[in-house]
Formats: structure tokens, C-alpha cells, sequence
């Protein structure tokens, strides 16, 4: 981290930035014979434990208010480093020597929580019988290989719209230069207008206008590119098992004005009937940081009935 003090003036809306700082703890796991650093709130050794991973771009710092909230409910939490520009195989190989620390380290009683391309990884990690208890996936996740869901990318009519058509003429071109120089940087700002996604409801359209242009926008620890390879990963990497094989206690968090909610609901439909819900929130992606509380109320009651 550049700055280690950023996250308190720009992402925390309902709690005291001092009180969280006191309890932040920081920890490190190898993964691929590289350490990564793990901030995470101890509550004890044998207490469940909770895995949070982010989404596009973001680190783990913004999550910091709401890995508190859930602390509070009486969990350990970690937080994964930032994705910086792995491909979806990679992160899910990185998650699961995140896990493999916490269950050495604290306890085998283990959900996690993913949004975004943090949820992606989170269900793949699920559909390959991880060992994970329980996940929930937020604005998010996808069987990444189907037409539909490509389809859903492209064809947003809600407040992705703007970025659904940029990536319906970037997408054809991308597919034939990921195979010539699979490392080329491309913006994350290509395909997430970060911006343009914002809960346009005046109730909530302050809070995240400061939240993204004063935070996200300036945040010196964004990532801003990410290598093509990676973000073709995001439509090229098929499930480790079929979603008809899915035994892990699944919540999916359907933020309405969210990306793809229709494909989301229709994935949501075909996992088997294990234990399983869908809560659908009227917001954007964003949500859930400026509704911490909350959030960590729904994320946290699943987890004590699944855990």
C-alpha cells in the first residue's frame, strides 16, 4: 500500500476510521512462491472465519468498514490482497492457499465472500469443491464459457449500458489480439465506467459520488490496467465442474442495478437444490460499501446458519 491512511477518509461511511485501524491485523500467505500480504480482524483462533475478495481493480483496504462490521458479528475476517491483473485459473489458485493459511492458522470453519471478479473466483472455487463451508457471491457470478452470459455483457440496458457497448465493440478485436500479445495493458476503465454506475437514487447518489470520484478515482493503489490475458479470462475460462454439481451453501447478492441481473437470476435457478438463496437489493454495485451495516447483516446471517 502507498498509503496506508487513504482508505480511512475516502471508505468509511458509518463507523469510526480510528476504532477500525486499532483492530486491523496484518498477516502474509505464499501462494505460486510469492507472499502476499492479508490484512484480517481476529476475533479468536477457533471462531469461524470469513474470506472476503474484492472485485475489479479495488484492494483490500476498501472493504475495511465492512470486514469490521462482520467482525463485530463475531468472526475472524480476512481480506485478499488486490487481483492485480492474474487470470481468473491464477486467483482461484491464490484463493486456495489463502484458505489452506486460515484453516493451518485458525479453524476449517471457512466462508467466503466475493464480489464482482472476487465472486467469479469465489463460485469457481466452489464448483471445484473447495474447502469452503458456505460462500455468497455479489454482483456476480457467471459460468464464464456460456453464450448467455457473454450475451448479458454486451446487451445491459440499465447502468451499465454505456460499458456494455464499449465492450460489444472491443470484445471482437480483443479475441484475436489476446492470442498475438496476451500482455498487453488495457484500461480497466475500457469495460467499468466507474462513474456511470453509480445508484442514481438521490438517497444514495452522494455517498457513492464521493465514494468513487473522491475515492476510486484518485485512490493510488487502484489498479488502473490490467493485461489483456487477464481480462479475457473473464469469458474464456470454463468451470471446473458443471454448476449441476454444486454442493456448497450458496447465496447469491443481486444488486438490481447491477451488472447482468437477468443471467444472474437464470444461473441462480439451475444450482441443484442444495441450501441456497438469492436477496435481491435495490442498488448498485456499491451498495454494500455504502450500506456496510447492513450488508454485513445479510452476509453475516447466512453465514451463521451455514458456517
Amino acid at each position: 500500500m502507498k498509503n496506508r491512511t487513504y482508505w480511512k477518509k475516502h471508505y468509511v461511511v458509518e463507523t469510526d476510521a480510528d476504532e477500525i485501524e486499532r483492530h486491523v491485523r496484518l498477516t502474509d500467505f505464499v501462494s505460486h512462491a510469492e507472499s502476499f500480504e492479508m490484512p484480517y480482524f481476529e476475533m479468536a483462533k477457533t471462531a469461524p472465519n470469513i474470506l472476503i475478495s474484492m472485485g475489479s481493480g479495488g484492494h483490500s483496504y476498501i472493504f475495511a468498514e465492512l470486514s469490521y462490521q462482520m467482525h463485530l458479528r463475531g468472526y475472524n475476517v480476512f481480506i485478499m490482497p488486490k487481483h492485480g491483473g492474474y487470470t481468473v485459473d491464477a486467483l482461484v489458485t491464490r484463493h486456495r492457499d489463502a484458505l489452506k493459511f486460515i484453516s493451518t492458522n485458525f479453524s476449517g470453519r471457512i466462508g467466503i465472500f466475493g464480489e464482482g471478479l472476487g465472486g467469479y473466483v469465489v463460485f469457481y472455487l466452489a464448483l471445484a469443491h473447495a474447502p469452503v463451508k458456505s460462500i455468497v457471491c455479489q454482483n456476480s457470478p457467471a459460468v464464464m464459457t456460456e453464450r448467455a452470459y457473454h450475451d448479458a455483457l454486451v446487451n445491459d440496458a440499465g447502468l451499465w449500458r454505456d460499458a456494455a457497448r464499449r465492450r460489444k465493440i472491443i470484445l471482437p478485436a480483443a479475441k484475436l489480439l489476446v492470442r498475438i500479445v496476451p500482455n498487453l495493458p488495457m484500461p480497466i476503465s475500457s469495460y467499468i465506467d466507474w462513474k456511470a454506475i453509480i445508484d442514481p437514487n438521490p438517497e444514495n447518489w452522494d455517498l457513492e459520488n464521493h465514494l468513487v470520484a473522491e475515492g476510486y478515482l484518485k485512490d493510488p493503489d487502484f489498479d488502473k490496467w490490467y493485461p489483456l490475458s487477464a481480462i479475457m479470462s473473464l469469458i474464456s475460462t470454463p468451470p471446473p465442474n458443471p454448476v449441476e454439481s454444486l454442493t456448497i451453501p450458496t447465496m447469491f447478492l443481486l444488486d438490481q442495478k447491477g451488472p447482468t441481473p437477468a443471467y444472474i437470476i437464470e444461473l441462480y435457478n439451475r444450482i441443484p437444490p442444495i441450501k441456497k438463496r438469492i436477496v435481491e437489493i435495490d442498488g448498485s454495485v456499491y451498495w454494500m460499501l455504502s450500506h456496510p451495516r447492513a450488508e454485513a447483516r445479510i452476509v453475516c446471517d447466512w453465514f451463521e446458519e451455514t458456517l
